[in-house]
């Protein structure tokens, strides 16, 4: 449960960009809020030692299984080449081999031992936060502007500016 407290409350604050943005109608404040969502989106990849992993390996041993095609398919199709995350794909496939191969060793006595409404209740949460996460970024991606429409706006603001004032 532990591992749900960073996605929570980042999410949170992303959400709270979000509304700023909207009161005060803020390109660069929408997105900061954009960026909020997709790092804790980004967090919950089902991937070793991630926030992600640790939530789902209570769900399931397969879950790094799962986070592992995840993030080899995200580095293989080139959408994410940043080599920190080839580490965190490495040492998340060390940690499922582990798993698998060391189960007993691998991690605390109990570690993994929860009640099937834990991990029903661990679950709904998971993927309640995945899809309140898409969309989020989805509602988000509707204000925010493209460097063209900003230079178009701000433009705008100049002319309206000049004519009152000039």
């Amino acid at each position: 449960m532990v591992a749900f407290g960073g996605p929570v409350l980042g999410s949170v604050g992303a959400l709270g960009f979000a509304g700023a943005a909207h009161v005060m109608d803020s390109p660069l404040l929408f997105a900061l809020a954009d960026f909020g969502f997709m790092i804790n989106l980004f967090n919950l990849i089902p991937l070793g030692m991630m926030d992600g992993g640790r939530i789902c390996g209570a769900i399931s041993p397969y879950a790094g299984l799962v986070g592992l095609g995840i993030g080899g398919t995200a580095a293989y199709s080139g959408m994410i080449s940043n080599p920190i995350f080839y580490l965190v794909l490495l040492g998340g496939g060390y940690q499922t081999f582990m798993r698998f191969y060391d189960p007993l060793g691998h991690a605390p006595p109990n570690y993994y031992r929860i009640t099937t409404a834990q991990r029903v209740a661990i679950t709904g949460g998971y993927f309640g936060l995945v899809g309140a996460l898409f969309a989020a970024m989805a509602w988000n991606r509707d204000y925010m502007m493209t460097p063209e429409q900003l230079q178009q706006k701000q433009l705008a603001s100049d002319i309206t500016y000049s004519r009152r004032y000039g």
